[in-house]
């Protein structure tokens, strides 16, 4: 289905298989991770982290516990995104095509 799709063209992408190993599931993750709403809340949550970031002195040095990046998604089961179909997502979703389903938005 990946390759009937023109580039620069819109795509639903949802996981529709548990992937098997964790390469592809990295790419899933990539690949979920360009759509609007998860690159807001990845905004959202820097802007937090950076506000909560407050570094003190602490043997002569400056010291400050950063807060870990917590991914908006997981490239599991049911999840799904609105993409641009450049041609790097068509690449990495050849790669995956096996777990997903990809539609024409």
């Amino acid at each position: 289905m990946a390759t009937q799709i023109k580039p620069g063209s819109k795509v639903v992408v949802k996981v529709v298989k548990a992937p098997t190993n964790q390469g592809a599931k990295k790419s899933l993750v990539r690949l979920l991770s360009k759509d609007p709403a998860a690159q807001r809340e990845m905004k959202r949550q820097a802007a937090i982290r950076k506000r909560l970031y407050n570094p003190q002195p602490r043997g002569g040095r400056t010291y400050g516990g950063h807060v870990v990046k917590q991914q908006p998604v997981h490239g599991e089961l049911g999840e799904s995104g609105t993409i641009v179909a450049s041609l790097d997502v068509l690449r990495d979703l050849a790669s995956v095509d096996r777990f997903v389903e990809v539609k024409p938005a």
